[in-house]
């Protein structure tokens, strides 16, 4: 069937959007899409376009991006170029990418060569 092929290839909760955008019978075996029906699964599969219509709240986020610039930091010892003795460290940081988990090491890592600074500089 048509809506069972698709389990492998999208997430659960897109599938009976991708049918009813189809027009594609959901329990039609997929060996009798016609062409064009096949035709128009792949042209809405390549083009589907999203329009976000809101967010969740602050306090449910799971990633949030932005921070203090980089580039106003020294990154030697943390501390900001702009006010001497401020010292900057973990998610406060405009860090972003794919870290595959390793943000808690940016965080780790920022922290103590900021905290060591900013003891020295006393």
């Amino acid at each position: 069937q048509f809506m069972n092929s698709l389990d492998e290839l999208l997430p659960k909760k897109l599938i009976p959007v991708i049918i009813e955008l189809s027009g594609i019978v959901p329990r039609k075996k997929t060996g009798d899409i016609t062409k064009s029906e096949r035709e128009r699964l792949v042209h809405l599969l390549k083009d589907l376009r999203l329009t976000v219509i809101g967010t969740r709240p602050i306090s449910e986020a799971i990633i949030t991006i932005g921070g203090v610039d980089l580039k106003q930091i020294d990154p030697k010892s943390m501390e900001s170029k702009l006010i001497k003795g401020l010292f900057f460290a973990g998610e406060v940081l405009d860090i972003d990418g794919y870290t595959g988990g390793f943000n808690l090491q940016a965080a780790f890592s920022t922290g103590y060569v900021a905290g060591r600074n900013a003891a020295l500089s006393k």
